[in-house]
């Protein structure tokens, strides 16, 4: 099976799933981290930068406990008090009704940004600087709370080019000021050539964002058909809808006969 170079933007501990069970399928792999040192290891490369739509600096809205929350965009504190009634009840009330309490910026810090076609073009200076082959990344996993058209526009150039798949996270009411909400986002990555094979469908608080799954429309050659195989092999979206990173029924029963057999 053809391995996968990945780019993981918005990374928390790691890899997510599926790729955190499907770490033999990847090559080469480039993570982010701001205000770091860079690091150049034999398969990962940390990259000390956030990433957007252009080179310079950014504010991070520091939000939840560990950060998880946070955003280069703001929280749209006045859209949800607007609108709190008619979208409270989609999704878990209880957690709706913490929404504003969970939000709350704790802190804004100034952090280096930079566009994905900038990034890549330094990273492989970088590695033919120190005598290493170039590396054509593939596959763009982006969950930036929000910032997905963002990421998106700042990688244009590679988009046209070396991507043949991406999973990103989306948003269909404008929880964050700036937002661009998800039928614009897939419309743009329509434009440039790509189709959508997967989705988890709407989810947490007010089921207002989700992951969706997009693959290259036409592929040029048997590499590239390849690379998408192994993007549905490690998604395996399913039915009609193409649910992708949720349990299936059989998986739900599986695990819950092992959590009982441990039990007993």
């Amino acid at each position: 099976m053809q391995k996968i170079n990945i780019i993981d933007v918005g990374a928390l501990d790691g890899f997510d799933i599926p790729w955190k069970k499907h770490q033999d399928k990847i090559d080469f792999a480039l993570t982010f981290e701001p205000n770091e040192k860079p690091i150049f290891g034999e398969k990962l490369i940390k990259y000390n930068t956030a990433i957007w739509d252009y080179d310079g600096e950014g504010n991070l809205y520091i939000i939840g406990s560990i950060g998880q929350g946070s955003s280069l965009l703001e929280p749209n504190y006045e859209w949800v008090k607007e609108n709190f009634e008619q979208i409270r009840k989609e999704g878990n009330i209880k957690f709706n009704d913490t929404w504003h309490e969970r939000t709350i910026i704790k802190r804004t810090e100034k952090l280096p940004v930079k566009k994905i076609d900038t990034v890549l073009k330094e990273v492989n200076t970088s590695l033919q600087n120190a005598g290493k082959e170039a590396i054509k990344f593939n596959f763009l996993k982006s969950d930036t709370q929000s910032g997905e058209y963002y990421v998106l526009k700042g990688a244009e150039n590679w988009l046209k080019t070396d991507c043949i798949g991406l999973e990103i996270e989306a948003f269909r009411y404008p929880m964050y000021k700036g937002v661009v909400i998800d039928s614009e986002v897939c419309k743009y990555l329509e434009g440039l050539g790509f189709e959508q094979i997967g989705w988890t469908g709407y989810m947490y608080s007010f089921n207002a964002a989700c992951d969706y799954l997009f693959v290259k429309k036409n592929p040029k050659n048997a590499e590239e058909k390849a690379l998408i195989d192994t993007i549905r092999a490690v998604y395996q979206p399913r039915g009609k809808a193409g649910i992708i990173k949720q349990p299936s029924l059989y998986q739900k029963i599986k695990s819950k006969i092992i959590e009982i057999v441990k039990s007993i």
